[in-house]
């Protein structure tokens, strides 16, 4: 009784365990737990009851935590961070910008580098990506 116990136990910690850490993985060692269960109660020996735990636990995780990582976490959008959002905000030149200016956005500023022609003051012009701590942009042609 005492072993059936000890595989409980262990079975709940493991789903405990991935309950707090969203980690889908050591949900998969509960069912090692389960089977070390059964055999307990059927009356297997200590051996067995590792064994079993062992290989269970590994054909587990060998098939369900890739299974999982593609299921949840692809599905699961990341949180864009504060520079990726102003990706497509557009501006008004304050300055002539060439090659390399300094952007206040947010009030943050940045460097930016100008990937297209010279923007003329008081042309329009948008931030079209992000290159490490820079953001990239180009002026809008007027219609």
């Amino acid at each position: 009784m005492g072993m059936l116990i000890f595989w409980l136990v262990l079975s709940i910690v493991a789903l405990l365990v991935d309950a707090f850490t969203s980690a889908f993985l050591f949900i998969w060692f509960a069912f090692g737990g389960v089977a070390a269960i059964i055999a307990s109660y059927l009356g297997a020996g200590l051996m067995l009851q590792i064994a079993l735990f062992v290989l269970v636990s590994l054909i587990a995780v060998a098939i369900g935590y890739p299974w999982a990582k593609k299921k949840f976490k692809t599905s699961i959008k990341p949180t864009p961070l504060m520079e990726e959002t102003y990706v497509g905000k557009e501006f008004v030149a304050e300055e002539e910008i060439g090659e390399k200016t300094r952007l206040k956005v947010s009030g943050i500023y940045w460097t930016g580098y100008n990937e297209g022609n010279i923007i003329k003051k008081g042309q329009k012009f948008k931030i079209v990506g992000i290159n490490g701590n820079k953001l990239i942009i180009n002026g809008i042609e007027e219609e």
